[in-house]
């Protein structure tokens, strides 16, 4: 059941009064307790300090009386004599002149000659021999002990003369008289208990004995009930213990006593004043929240009539409240604000619902709409879908932030042509222009969108690739138009054709593509074995023996059939895992490299890696663990890339580059002459081969064009103190001039094709050059 603002008001405001009320009450019960127990406790430590001063005020009075008496010449002379009698005599006189409740003599043994009064026998051994034989060593040794259910302080001290010739006894009597001296200097009642062999045998208390069971251990009691304590009974005691003496079976507990009530009895008073001031506070809290409840709820009730004509759509009715408070006054403004400001928002948020919040074009929904509409409207159109050129790349090399940069850029570029533009995905964007284009116009508009971004002090290169629907013949409905915009887009991307018409085979690509993704990703997480490396190797022509050796992954899919490298390894670099297969070619290689030293074969394996590869900071790192799993040197592995890769960031490429060189690792640069082939371009690249492509190679006995082309291009690397490899090898003729030409390497076919692991081996034992 529903309550009302009335009574729900006048319950959370008596609420509040009460928590805060019980809240102040139970923190001035917590202070006081704490404060008071803290007091207390002082006390407490204070008297038991005082028992400990007078304890040693009494020894050190029993140490000066010791020292007279053992340095008295004729108490020597007597002690010598060892008449009973004449030692009784002697030891009464002294003990009477300093009160001494006990004196005693003891031989060097530890045998009792006398003691007065008679309380020590002289026909048992002395239950405390070590005191004595303290005494001896030391001069003098004090102690506690109890005699005849009495309880002494006692000092024993050495008599010289000038040999140790006995120890003397003198002790003080800890009686009723001593604990009622400690209640007058503490004002607390003092309890000595004296334990034997761990049994309670007698007490000396300022207490009654009914008094005992009325004392509650402080330590045992949390200070905020100690005054629980004091409401309990009026008689109730608050004691704490320590134990003074433990030795030889001899245990002396002291208890200091105090009456509770006596204690708390102020800070009691304090907490019931409190209590009553908080039960006041509560009843006037009940009073003005009935009437401050009361004025607060009629405004509210005019302002909920007005809340139900808003969502009706009655803008035009304006409310003015008489209210009694700022607050009331400020809320009917606001009412009156919110019915002007529905229609402005209905608008924003639908235009939200229609924009891409990045790049403000129409989002992907939005142009579902319209490409709808023109859909059924059955008018023929273009649809133009563009995206960055190696976008993914862009975020990783200049950050997200750079690459969304380049997002709003290219956006607003589309925009400039006019036309219908839109964002599909994250780097795709939708342009339908108004007029159907020629291929000079669109080849226009890619140089008007293409351009560097300039950010700060960093310029973001910014190539476009365009994929052209005409619809309706390509697509005849929106989602249909967006796949096959997608596949268009990601083939331009692949291919690198920056303008890029859609055909019917291009689906059948795309889906070879998603086929060649799915098992090749499935064939990395569970090898089955369809993922082999190859190697060809590599003639040294200086030492005409095979040193190296090329791998090559290959790779027959059961359902796919033999993949060619040169497919699936773009496809892998396009969809963001080639590190993953990069990674099992290392693995692999590795391994391999493993096997061939088993079978006595020490040669270098060359992988080809790609710029993302190079760009991994994490490269060398991964390479260096997985060689020293194997415990294999660097010199195993070197590396070839080709040219035009490294150009896309020469800089960060060179410094990786250099990076692995340093750390053992050969560098090649793979196809040299098919690229960006420059001298200063060359001479920045931390290589130690060059490749020359095998297009130059494979007719080199053939065409005089070729052989001056090889030829300089040996003389230049060598003057850039490179070693040279020439791939397609065909023949002996060419094998022979690229000997005569300076040439340190060779590799093709007519020296080996490209073999798996096992057949290597085989071959490598068999080769003669």
């Amino acid at each position: 059941m529903q309550q009302s603002l009335n009574l729900r008001i006048n319950k959370l405001i008596i609420g509040i009064v009460v928590v805060t009320s019980l809240v102040i009450v139970l923190f001035v019960w917590k202070s006081t307790s704490e404060q008071a127990a803290s007091r207390l406790k002082s006390d407490l430590e204070i008297a038991r300090n005082v028992l400990t001063q007078v304890l040693d005020n009494r020894e050190k009075q029993l140490s000066n009386s010791a020292t007279v008496l053992t340095n008295d010449f004729g108490f020597k002379q007597v002690v010598a004599s060892r008449d009973k009698l004449t030692i009784d005599s002697a030891l009464a006189n002294h003990g009477s002149r300093i009160e001494a409740d006990l004196m005693a003599l003891f031989s060097l043994d530890a045998k009792t000659i006398t003691s007065v009064p008679n309380l020590i026998s002289e026909q048992l051994p002395f239950a405390y021999p070590n005191l004595i034989e303290t005494a001896k060593q030391q001069g003098n040794s004090s102690s506690i002990l109890s005699l005849n259910n009495k309880l002494y302080q006692v000092l024993f001290s050495n008599v010289k003369a000038p040999r140790s010739i006995a120890v003397a006894l003198i002790g003080f009597e800890i009686d009723q008289s001593v604990a009622q001296q400690l209640k007058q200097i503490t004002q607390l009642d003092t309890t000595i208990i004296v334990k034997v062999d761990g049994d309670e045998s007698y007490r000396i208390s300022t207490l009654k004995p009914e008094q005992y069971v009325q004392n509650v251990q402080i330590e045992g009691v949390d200070s905020l009930l100690l005054p629980l304590q004091a409401y309990s009974s009026d008689n109730k005691l608050i004691s704490t213990s320590f134990t003074l003496l433990e030795k030889d079976g001899l245990s002396i507990d002291i208890m200091l006593s105090n009456n509770v009530k006596s204690v708390f009895s102020d800070f009691i008073s304090l907490q019931v004043s409190i209590g009553l001031i908080a039960l006041f506070s509560v009843i006037i809290a009940i009073f003005l929240g009935l009437l401050f409840s009361r004025r607060l709820v009629k405004p509210i009730l005019s302002l909920t009539s007005h809340a139900k004509n808003i969502s009706a759509g009655e803008y035009d009715v304006k409310i003015d409240i008489d209210g009694h408070s700022s607050e009331l006054s400020t809320l009917s403004n606001a009412f009156n604000t919110m019915q002007d400001n529905i229609k402005d928002r209905e608008e924003k948020v639908i235009y939200q619902a229609q924009h891409d919040v990045l790049t403000t074009l129409y989002n992907r929904n939005h142009a579902e709409v319209l490409l709808g509409r023109k859909f059924e409207d059955n008018v023929d159109f273009q649809a133009i879908g563009i995206n960055i050129f190696g976008f993914r790349g862009v975020n990783d090399t200049f950050g997200y932030n750079n690459g969304d940069l380049c997002l709003r850029e290219l956006a607003e570029r589309v925009r400039n042509l006019g036309g219908l533009s839109a964002r599909l995905t994250g780097g795709e964007l939708l342009w339908v222009p108004d007029k159907i284009l020629s291929e000079d116009e669109l080849r226009n508009i890619k140089s008007q969108l293409d351009g560097n971004v300039q950010t700060g002090d960093i310029s973001v290169p910014m190539t476009v690739v365009i994929g052209v629907i005409n619809c309706p013949s390509d697509s005849q409905t929106p989602s249909d138009l967006f796949r096959r915009m997608n596949i268009v887009i990601d083939q331009a991307q692949i291919t690198r054709e920056f303008i890029l018409h859609f055909r019917p085979d291009l689906e059948e690509k795309y889906t070879r593509r998603l086929s060649i993704i799915k098992n090749l990703k499935k064939e990395l997480s569970n090898t089955q074995g369809e993922l082999a490396l190859f190697y060809q190797p590599k003639l040294n022509l200086v030492h005409k023996k095979v040193t190296a050796v090329e791998a090559l992954i290959r790779w027959n899919n059961e359902e796919l059939g033999f993949v060619s490298p040169e497919d699936f390894i773009a496809v892998a670099e396009h969809a963001g895992f080639i590190g993953e297969v990069t990674a099992w070619v290392y693995q692999q290689a590795i391994q391999d490299i493993q096997s061939f030293r088993a079978e006595g074969i020490d040669v270098t394996v060359a992988i080809n890696i790609s710029a993302q590869d190079v760009l991994n900071m994490d490269l060398l790192a991964t390479i260096n663990t997985m060689l020293s799993a194997y415990n294999l040197p660097p010199d195993v592995l070197s590396f070839e890339m080709t040219e035009g890769h490294l150009v896309k960031d020469l800089n960060q490429a060179v410094q990786q580059l250099s990076t692995m060189r340093e750390a053992g690792f050969k560098i090649a640069i793979d196809d040299f002459g098919t690229g960006y082939s420059s001298l200063s371009y060359l001479s920045r690249l931390p290589a130690d081969i060059l490749k020359i492509d095998k297009s130059f190679v494979l007719k080199l006995d053939q065409q005089e064009s070729d052989q001056t082309i090889v030829k300089s291009v040996v003389e230049l690397g060598h003057q850039f103190g490179m070693e040279i490899v020439a791939e397609g090898v065909e023949n002996q003729e060419t094998l022979l001039l690229l000997d005569k030409y300076g040439c340190e390497w060779a590799q093709g076919y007519h020296i080996c094709r490209p073999i798996n692991a096992p057949s290597f081996i085989q071959w490598f034992h068999e080769y003669e050059y």
